[in-house]
């Protein structure tokens, strides 16, 4: 028998004490099993929480339906709440926004929901169930001339790391915290990180404005795993996090982000001594598993080989940094020393995501071995991110954002997306700009891909300028049997070849064909069909036995998801017992956004962002 609680924990509704009950208005609810409570948790909870569980039933509307489910009684409240506060994600807007259905401004009678939000964090006890906290957005600063002319900090981002601080220190379990503000962070915050021993992920976002701030000398933390530091620009004055990244020992992800003003106006400003020289002096060599940059403008430094281990290296990413042949402004003497002196091979690589091809990075991946992933970026960004970097900013006073972008929304990809002033916020090569050399160096690339990587590969996108021929799918095929993921370019002729190969890619489950930005003729052959049409005729394919594993087809920007053969006998059968519903053979295909693809790696990684 199921196991029961007293029934006086479901008749009182938090919000009002139970009036509601009491009072014979809907409020609480009948007492249920343990294992039914365990379900509704599971079920508001698994997605808000991103714990990837596969579940039966579409998902509620994450952090709304939680917030409610706590208040439904107080059995729920006291299993939900922790699950409520364990991620925390503010956004600051420097202007006041207006309500659409209402017409009033947030936070009419109090202060910013930022600010409320931060109060709570004060007075409330539930900082002890925050596992993650990030604060991200813009930040209104006053009297900057007259703070400036006097060397202080204006007293808004003086108050503002004072309150964080005090809200860090009362976080026991804190493991991941990212400062996103366009305000610098200031000491205070910094040496409050420091002291938290559960700390495990740190994001920090330095400002792209050249005021004066104090510059700290950042130390390191004792269980610091993941680092990433967004929008260097040493003209900036960006802290110092060279002992940081030296005497973090647990350290084992590392992400750089450079402003892309360097690379835009030909300023070798950076040095990469200034953060990793220490690493040199402690004679100590770095055990970083995840590498990427981004924007990174500086001569090659070939000390580096003695920071990192190199047996150590399983993922590197690097983007729209070392320019490759597809430029045709022609390399500059800064990228041409990377060239001049290529570092030794990653014997234990298991994973490269560049945009940039030339043949000094194919003749790289030649002298390695056993890659399992391979994203190379488009030269253009997609349009499903490039229309989320183009959403209304801050600076916009006269618009209104929509309700969608609340302090509760979460950023595509847990990354910023503010507009100018955005991680992904760069100058990629336009699709007009002359792809120099590319497809010259197509066949060394796949010559280099089948004899060194292919039978260990298992996800592979390719340059959609790239458009492969029959022969070439064919032999694709066969070097690489064990994929899972493929993304290539491929014209409307050899559609019919693909069919035919794959049944010999027995593992693959997600294809996805690159539409050619070189050419839009292309697109819009695809455009004149409707989604209907594309639904029956995989539907009809989808049938077939090689299609048994191919679970998402894209074609340029449309989705469409296949259904499990398996899963679609089970509908036909439900539906021949009771004789309700109708289950046709278009059930096996239907069209999704790109939303619904945005964690597959083929759609996810080809993007300009980290």
């Amino acid at each position: 028998m199921s196991a029961y609680i007293n029934r006086n924990g479901f008749d009182d509704s938090v919000r009002n004490n139970g009036r509601d009950a009491r009072e014979g208005r809907g409020g609480g609810m009948g007492p249920l099993p343990l294992h039914i409570l365990a379900m509704i948790v599971n079920y508001v909870c698994a997605r808000f929480l991103s714990l990837g569980l596969e579940l039966k039933y579409p998902q509620l509307d994450e952090a709304g339906d939680l917030a409610r489910t706590c208040r439904t009684c107080r059995v729920l409240h006291y299993m939900t709440l922790p699950q409520l506060y364990t991620k925390i994600s503010l956004h600051s807007y420097s202007y006041i926004r207006y309500s659409k259905t209402q017409g009033r401004p947030e936070g009419h009678g109090g202060a910013s929901p930022f600010s409320m939000a931060l109060n709570t964090l004060v007075t409330r006890n539930v900082v002890g169930y925050v596992k993650s906290f990030r604060l991200w957005g813009s930040w209104k600063e006053h009297d900057l001339e007259e703070c400036a002319a006097v060397g202080r900090v204006p007293d808004d981002s003086m108050l503002l790391n004072c309150l964080v601080r005090a809200i860090i220190d009362r976080m026991p379990v804190l493991e991941s915290f990212s400062w996103e503000l366009d305000t610098k962070m200031l000491s205070t915050v910094w040496h409050g990180l420091v002291s938290k021993t559960t700390l495990k992920s740190l994001t920090v976002k330095f400002p792209n404005k050249r005021e004066q701030r104090p510059i700290l000398l950042v130390p390191p933390m004792v269980n610091l795993e993941s680092l990433r530091i967004l929008d260097i620009d040493p003209l900036c004055h960006p802290d110092d996090v060279s002992l940081l990244i030296a005497d973090s020992k647990k350290l084992r992800e590392l992400k750089l982000f450079f402003s892309p003003r360097m690379r835009d106006e030909r300023e070798p400003s950076i040095n990469l001594h200034a953060y990793f020289g220490k690493c040199r002096l402690t004679e100590r060599k770095l055990i970083i598993r995840s590498l990427g940059f981004l924007n990174l403008y500086a001569a090659a430094d070939s000390g580096l080989e003695s920071v990192f281990d190199m047996s150590e290296m399983h993922e590197i990413t690097f983007l729209n940094s070392v320019e490759g042949v597809e430029y045709s402004r022609g390399f500059s003497f800064i990228d041409q020393s990377w060239m001049l002196s290529p570092p030794k091979p990653f014997p234990n690589i298991k994973m490269v995501r560049n945009n940039n091809i030339s043949k000094f990075q194919c003749t790289m991946m030649g002298r390695t071995t056993g890659l399992e992933r391979l994203y190379m970026v488009g030269q253009q960004q997609p349009k499903w991110l490039t229309g989320l970097n183009g959403q209304t900013t801050e600076n916009d006073q006269g618009k209104t954002p929509d309700s969608t972008a609340d302090g509760g929304s979460e950023p595509h990809n847990g990354l910023l997306l503010d507009g100018k002033n955005s991680i992904v916020a760069m100058t990629p090569p336009t699709p007009n700009e002359s792809y120099i050399g590319g497809t010259e160096l197509m066949k060394d690339y796949l010559d280099t891909i089948y004899k060194c990587h292919g039978s260990t590969l298992r996800h592979l996108l390719l340059k959609p300028q790239w458009r492969l021929t029959a022969d070439e799918l064919a032999r694709l095929v066969r070097n690489c049997p064990n994929l899972e993921q493929l993304g290539v370019g491929v014209e409307f002729g050899e559609f019919r070849v693909l069919k035919l190969l794959l049944p010999f890619l027995p593992k693959l489950w997600a294809i996805r064909i690159l539409e050619n930005p070189l050419d839009s003729t292309w697109t819009t052959r695809i455009g004149r069909k409707s989604g209907k049409w594309h639904e029956e005729k995989i539907s009809q394919e989808s049938v077939r036995s090689e299609w048994k594993t191919v679970r998402w087809v894209g074609l340029g920007n449309y989705v469409y998801e296949i259904k499990h053969v398996n899963a679609f006998i089970a509908d036909l059968q439900a539906a021949g017992d009771d004789g309700s519903e109708e289950v046709s053979c278009e059930s096996l295909c239907k069209e999704r956004s790109l939303d619904d693809v945005k964690d597959i790696e083929i759609w996810k990684l080809d993007s300009m962002a980290l």
